[in-house]
Parts: C-alpha cells; structure tokens; sequence
C-alpha cells in the first residue's frame, strides 16, 4: 500500500475488510467531491469509486440519473426490481442492503422482496407475484447475467410491453449495476453503518 494510501486508511472506522482505502470526502479533488453529494448520506462503494478520478464523476451521474424519475423512463419500482434481483443473482450482498431501503420507501410489495431469489422457471411458469412487465424484465435480467445476451424472442416479448426506450434502459441499468457488484465483491467494500432518519433521507433523494 502506498504511503498515501496508508494514510488515508490510519484509523478509518469504516474501513474494516475493504481491500483499498475509501476515498476522504474532505480532501478530494473539488470535482470528486461534488459527485459524492449525489446522496446525502455516506455509501462506501461511492467512496471506493472515487478513486477513479477520471470515470467516478461520469458513472455518479449516470447513477444520479436512476434516481431521478424526470431522467429515468421506467417506474422506480421496475429500477429497484432490477437491482434487487442483479444484486441476489450475483449475491452481492451490500448492494442489496443498501438497495432494499429504496424500494421499502416506495412500496415494493413484501411478497415480491421476498421471492426476488426465485428461479427463473418459476417466472417463465407464471409462479409468483409478478405482473407480466415484471417477467419479461427477469428475463432480460437472467438472460444478460448467464450469456451478455438476450434471445430474440424475449426481447419480441419485451417490446410488446415496454418501449423500445424502457427496453435499452432496463439493459443499461442491469450493466450498471452488474459493475457494481463486481467493484463490490472485488474488493470487498464494507457494509455501511446505520443512517440517521435513512429513509427520510431516501424520500429526499430519490424520485419515482
């Protein structure tokens, strides 16, 4: 670790399996800083992309974007059911935690946060609480996570519902997020410690 490094991580209380320091939001560079403010609340795994200098500020505000339902064409709750099933497909734990509280705020119903594990057959048989929008779009998950594709046919099947706008944006999220957990599991980013009011503070940030 370099000796920068080393110091960034002294006494850090936050940091206690991550394999690289977390970046210190007062000493950053001006525009670093200002694209951590894209919550208003402390997440480790914005503070461990930051050290990406040249790509963080593009990838906040892409993710800014997905909390913003004036740039993002899909319901919020069709976002956070594909970051809750990303995240459980790829058992990237944090980012399901971190997630969970998002969709809880705008009523993700219970039933379906307690069935997003369930096969892709299940889905495919009609089992589950899901509306057809919500199936084609766990296909479209499941698809892209095993091959990086999408057959023709559920893509058909998407476009029948969906826009061809919705279409490409589930696609970009599910990439999106996928990165994540790999930066996630990678390098082994901390649980975050409780917040303050978390959900009043989610209300605040985030639009449907």
């Amino acid at each position: 670790m370099s000796g920068v490094y080393a110091k960034e991580a002294e006494g850090d209380p936050y940091r206690k399996a991550c394999l690289v320091p977390y970046v210190d939001p007062d000493t950053a560079p001006p525009d670093i800083k200002e694209k951590l403010k894209v919550l208003p609340f402390r997440r480790n795994v914005l503070l461990t992309l930051a050290h990406s200098h040249g790509l963080f500020p593009h990838f906040s505000g892409l993710l800014g974007a997905c909390f913003d339902g004036k740039q993002r064409s899909i319901p919020v709750l069709e976002w956070q059911l594909i970051v809750l099933r990303v995240a459980t497909l790829l058992k990237a734990k944090y980012e399901f935690e971190v997630n969970q509280p998002v969709a809880e705020v705008f009523g993700f119903p219970q039933e379906k946060m307690d069935t997003i594990g369930c096969s892709i057959n299940d889905v495919l048989e009609g089992k589950g609480p899901w509306t057809d929008r919500d199936r084609v779009i766990l296909r479209l998950i499941e698809e892209q996570l095993e091959a990086y594709d999408n057959e023709q046919e559920t893509v058909k099947d998407a476009l029948k519902l969906l826009s061809v706008g919705d279409v490409v944006e589930v696609l970009m999220i599910i990439g999106v997020y996928a990165s994540l957990a790999r930066v996630i599991k990678g390098l082994k980013v901390d649980d975050d410690k409780p917040t303050p009011d978390l959900k009043e503070k989610i209300k605040a940030a985030i639009t449907d």
